[in-house]
């Protein structure tokens, strides 16, 4: 059964990274200084530069479980609506969003290919 997305925002976020017309071409990666662990499906991250901590709820895991420099956000996105219960539109629009407060945030890298 699949589970139903919720997302959760950190502060402070402003503009767009993410340019949603190249979603395919788009890879994320980890930030090489930001550790993580997950248990009970919630994932707590630090950042060892900073000392930050950081904590994702089920959705923000199942993305950041995808950040490897391998699935672009096009597979991202496929994975998530294979997992929730979301409408696809819905569940694009938490992606992008949290995709860029991470990136915002200095925890993730996009590249494209």
């Amino acid at each position: 059964m699949a589970e139903r997305a919720s997302t959760t925002t950190l502060p402070g976020t402003t503009g767009s990274a993410i340019d949603r017309a190249q979603l395919d071409r788009i890879v994320l990666r980890s930030n090489p200084d930001v550790q993580g662990t997950t248990m009970d499906g919630e994932t707590v991250l630090l950042d060892l530069s900073t000392g930050r901590y950081y904590t994702l709820n089920r959705l923000g895991s199942v993305i950041w479980e995808h950040c490897t420099g391998h699935s672009t956000m096009t597979d991202i996105h496929a994975a998530i609506c294979d997992r929730f219960d979301v409408v696809p539109s819905r569940a694009l629009d938490d992606l992008v969003d949290l995709a860029n407060e991470l990136i915002q945030e200095g925890l993730l890298q996009q590249e494209r290919r």
